[in-house]
């Protein structure tokens, strides 16, 4: 992936699934590079190519093509061997799904980096489905006493931990919000940006950030993966303890051990489904029944892979509270034993 801020080419390499990203809107490209700056790549032939163009959306080429289905963030259309993501006409995004390549048009720069950045995150999860990694939906750290997945829901304080975690001596990150899991009972890296709250910038010791919009949720401040790549655990590591986290309105913090039993329902919800993970079912649901029973099979492969973990991890349940510290203090043990 080209280095320079403002480079009109980058290249990935997300665990053996290369892409491309290349167009006329600089500012894009590079924060696409950003993004995944952990899976730079050299250049060369890649599976996946994104083309950004920064212009209105052109509609008329599409002619009169029924809608397939409906998110909260677009209309879908399916065309030709084409899926067609019309972003309620401010942007459009065009898969031909025979090769692989992504066109996407707008005018507006945070949208077609998020329309081409969510884009990506569906393919590398299908592409780690296959592979036999399944994403959970947690905070993957890594110590002396191997890795430890802390499960909270999307705003449960994820990147708080994160941070405070980026500030403590022999604690590794493996991934601030999907480490992989295989059917050996490991962990693997897959560290991307931080997303931080604006309303939480306090905690950022004056880290440096870009700020993004996004299309659902409120704006967000991002820590790119070069502010923080000394610390990132490369290698995968045994899953020592799964962590089930939630808040309370306290100050105290507590960390208890619970049965494997307990650990079910939140992989369920976290790793199976993936509930908070970015699915892309615009662009995985592309021929209808068939796509439902693949999703079985992958349904099943990631359950194998939370057995693995569940088999060979220590399962807690631990109690935050509104004090950063504490909350800390009490984790502290699982990593350095």
């Amino acid at each position: 992936m080209a280095a320079a801020t403002g480079s009109r080419t980058a290249h990935v390499d997300l665990h053996g699934l290369r892409a491309s990203v290349s167009g006329d809107w600089p500012e894009v490209i590079d924060a696409l590079r950003r993004d995944f700056a952990w899976f730079e790549a050299a250049p060369g032939p890649a599976e996946i190519t994104i083309t950004v163009e920064r212009r209105a959306p052109d509609f008329d080429t599409f002619g009169d093509v029924p809608a397939s289905f409906v998110t909260p963030r677009n209309v879908v259309y399916q065309s030709q061997g084409r899926t067609i993501v019309d972003y309620f006409g401010r942007a459009v995004s065009v898969l031909d799904r025979s090769n692989g390549r992504l066109l996407v048009q707008g005018e507006e720069r945070h949208l077609v980096h998020e329309a081409a950045y969510l884009f990506l995150l569906s393919r590398i999860g299908e592409h780690l489905d296959a592979r036999g990694l399944c994403r959970l939906h947690a905070l993957g750290l890594a110590g002396t006493g191997g890795g430890v997945a802390l499960m909270l829901p999307s705003g449960g304080g994820k990147s708080t931990m994160a941070l405070r975690a980026l500030g403590s001596p022999g604690v590794r990150l493996l991934s601030e919000d999907s480490p992989l899991l295989d059917r050996r009972g490991r962990i693997h890296p897959f560290p991307l940006r931080i997303g931080v709250n604006e309303s939480d910038a306090d905690q950022l010791d004056g880290q440096p950030t870009r700020r993004i919009e996004r299309m659902e949720f409120h704006p967000k401040l991002l820590i790119d993966v070069d502010s923080f790549r000394d610390r990132i655990e490369s290698r995968p590591q045994p899953i020592r303890h799964l962590v089930i986290g939630r808040r309370t309105l306290g100050t105290e913090a507590r960390l208890e051990r619970v049965s494997k039993g307990r650990a079910a329902a939140p992989l369920l919800r976290e790793a199976v489904i993936g509930v908070g993970l970015y699915q892309g079912m615009e662009f995985v649901l592309q021929h209808g029944p068939r796509d439902v029973l693949r999703k079985a099979g992958t349904a099943a492969s990631r359950t194998a892979c939370c057995w693995a973990a569940l088999a060979r991890a220590r399962v807690w349940e631990l109690t935050l509270g509104r004090d950063h510290d504490r909350n800390w203090a009490v984790l502290d043990p699982l990593l350095f034993p």
